[in-house]
């Protein structure tokens, strides 16, 4: 199976103790448990929906039409540049957010799914600052837009905003009061730690082998299908019947 991760720092694997601790090496290893996994890393921290969707002609095609995964955790980047607007007017930035992203992130949906087989799976962002009211509504604005673009190309929505709700503590790299205030330019306490990306892995995971439970439930009900045989034989009975066969 071929997995494909994208994203911005979060998904590179910014602040995790080494390339192995990242969610998306975590994740791998464990879906190689299910089924031999390889994973395309496209990720960059900095990273922007727009330069996400920018970037995507990088991909090499035969990993688009092959991926049978694929994850997308984009958005911290968005949000960071809308909110000094939320320290002024909520409904002017919630305004600028749903205009800027909303439709970049439906366009990386689109020009990524190329494999109708594939399972796209849309992470919802967690909130770094949980004290904070701002950011509490940006966030919830944020995976609003996320929730709404994964139901309205039926992806699957993970909620590791839930996953982390109530533990940033945890799961947040340098993780200090859990306010606003304490965002800073040069180690920014919003990436994960060790534990963080794990749980994202986690969340991930979960989802995933739902997903497949579901499938594989459905696929063992074909057996309607073959109830038409006998259905079918009945017929040619009658036709040859009618005919004096």
């Amino acid at each position: 199976m071929i997995y494909l991760a994208l994203g911005d720092s979060i998904t590179f694997g910014y602040d995790a103790s080494s390339d192995e601790h990242r969610f998306v090496n975590i994740l791998t290893q464990k879906l190689t448990q299910v089924a031999r996994t390889s994973v395309h890393l496209h990720a960059k921290p900095g990273w922007t929906s727009s330069q996400l969707l920018r970037s995507l002609d990088k991909i090499p095609p035969c990993i688009l039409d092959e991926a049978q995964l694929i994850s997308l955790m984009i958005g911290g980047n968005d949000l960071i540049k809308v909110m000094p607007w939320y320290l002024d007017d909520v409904d002017t930035a919630k305004e600028r957010l749903e205009k800027s992203f909303y439709p970049q992130v439906l366009a990386i949906v689109d020009k990524v799914k190329k494999n109708p087989d594939a399972i796209l799976m849309i992470c919802t962002v967690y909130n770094p600052f949980p004290k904070s009211d701002i950011a509490k509504k940006a966030l919830t604005d944020l995976n609003q837009l996320l929730r709404d673009i994964a139901k309205k190309r039926g992806c699957v929505i993970v909620p590791v905003d839930e996953w982390y709700g109530g533990s940033e503590e945890q799961f947040v790299n340098g993780f200090k009061r859990g306010e606003l205030q304490d965002f800073r330019l040069v180690r920014n306490p919003i990436h994960p730690n060790d534990a963080g990306h794990e749980r994202i892995a986690e969340a991930i995971l979960a989802s995933y082998l739902s997903i497949r439970k579901r499938q594989q439930g459905t696929s063992s009900k074909h057996p309607a299908r073959m109830d038409k045989g006998p259905q079918v034989k009945k017929r040619l009975k009658r036709r040859k019947s009618a005919s004096g066969v």
